[in-house]
């Protein structure tokens, strides 16, 4: 297609003096269909807010360009299948009657297909009662609904209405009381609903909903007896993220048979493992400020009382005076496949990868993808860390009756601006080139 634009505006061609035709109107129409897909999927991941100006945005943008991309996106309900929109705030966006007819001819344009919707509002509750009359008969309709509004707004949807194909839902509120007396139940018939999303302020006593059948659960800023309230209620949870901001008073709950992965962050996320079991975790990420000693031993307490075989392990930023402390608990994970860390300091990094092959026991025999940050400031010891690194991943790039081929390994410096030497690079290079998958950068080059 270059080529063929090149051609045309060249003063040779015969469209170099008449009208310019672009080449990808000769694309087949389901060729553009894909691209048109595609372009409504980045649009929606990489938006750095809620689609608070669609006009300018696909799939709006499409119908723009000619009469051609027009008709095939409007033949595509399959492009306005989502829709995101901010109202209120600092931009002060008001809820009017253009809104109302433009979210009327979005859902019309979808047909039949099923909506995904993201609808942020901080205007007060009374100046959107069009739209949760909107939203509120899309009911049979929504797949993905992610909602924002003040809270009382909550008790104008439907409360006996059910939502038959709705899987995934993530609240937020704001002017919340300080006490809810009556819990909102527009949420609780929803039958294949597995995904929930509670935002910051919000307790699981405020909504009546499906917990029985979740699977997929995520608490912000929550108060730790409130997440174990949740993950009580619902037993089949096999995915947590869990924002922890308050301990409360919490007291234990039954064993989590069925929980595999589960992600901890706040002011102390550790709190909540001295409360349940979960013998069935596989992935433990652990989202924190520096860790401590306590910490470490909450850790290898909770995998012991679980008897639990974690397979992938995430902690976040290790303190060298905690080096001895990180590797008995890594000592204590045999089934390890993959390891991600923050260290301080190329000390840390050495001794972790120094254990990786010191002969004597065998260490996360079962490691397979190892990732590694590092974040101190004018490090002496860079160039010491790198030789160990080449030396270790070497060892550990083969298959032994010891342990397992490591498969892949990433070292990104966060400030530190020291490459590897050139032997080093070479060696690495030559370890990526034998199959094993090799990153080691900082924020403005990659080396290897």
């Amino acid at each position: 297609m270059t080529d063929d634009l090149q051609a045309a505006h060249s003063p040779s061609s015969p469209l170099g003096s008449s009208r310019c035709h672009s080449p990808a109107h000769a694309l087949p129409v389901e060729l553009t269909c894909e691209i048109f897909l595609h372009c409504i999927s980045v649009s929606l991941i990489s938006s750095d807010a809620k689609l608070s100006r669609p006009l300018d945005d696909p799939p709006v943008l499409l119908t723009k360009i000619c009469r051609k991309w027009r008709l095939i996106a409007l033949a595509m309900p399959s492009l306005w299948s989502d829709v995101q929109l901010a109202f209120g705030g600092k931009r002060g966006c008001r809820v009017d009657t253009w809104w109302i007819s433009f979210l009327e001819t979005w859902f019309s344009r979808a047909q039949e297909q099923p909506l995904g919707i993201d609808i942020s509002s901080l205007n007060p509750t009374d100046s959107d009662s069009a739209l949760l009359e909107l939203l509120d008969n899309q009911r049979h309709r929504l797949r993905r609904l992610a909602i924002n509004l003040p809270f009382m707004a909550f008790r104008n949807f439907s409360a006996v209405d059910p939502l038959p194909i709705l899987e995934q839902l993530a609240i937020g509120a704001h002017n919340v009381p300080r006490e809810v007396e009556t819990p909102i139940t527009a949420f609780r018939f929803a039958p294949l609903l597995n995904h929930v999303s509670l935002g910051g302020g919000l307790r699981p006593g405020y909504f009546v909903l499906p917990w029985e059948q979740l699977t997929h659960l995520e608490l912000a800023a929550a108060r730790v007896e409130d997440c174990l309230e949740c993950l009580r209620q619902a037993p089949r949870i096999t995915i947590c993220v869990l924002e922890i901001q308050d301990t409360g008073s919490p007291a234990s709950i039954p064993p989590l048979l069925r929980l595999r992965s589960i992600t901890l962050s706040g002011t102390d996320p550790f709190i909540i493992l001295q409360f349940v079991a979960m013998p069935g975790l596989e992935d433990l990420d652990v989202v924190a400020r520096s860790l401590n000693s306590e910490d470490l031993t909450r850790i290898s307490f909770f995998v012991s009382r679980s008897q639990c075989q974690l397979r992938r392990l995430r902690l976040h930023y290790i303190p060298n005076p905690l080096t001895v402390a990180a590797l008995q608990l890594l000592e204590a994970l045999p089934f390890l496949e993959t390891l991600e860390l923050s260290a301080t300091e190329a000390n840390t990094i050495m001794a972790l990868l120094r254990r990786l092959d010191d002969g004597e026991t065998t260490f996360l025999p079962q490691l397979q993808n190892l990732s590694i940050a590092h974040h101190k400031m004018r490090d002496k010891d860079m160039h010491a860390m790198f030789n160990v690194v080449a030396m270790i991943l070497l060892r550990r790039g083969s298959h032994t009756p010891e342990h397992v081929q490591l498969r892949s390994f990433s070292l990104t410096m966060q400030y530190e601006q020291t490459p590897p030497r050139l032997w080093v690079r070479q060696q690495l290079r030559n370890l990526a080139e034998r199959g094993m998958s090799i990153e080691v950068r900082n924020h403005h080059e990659r080396w290897v």
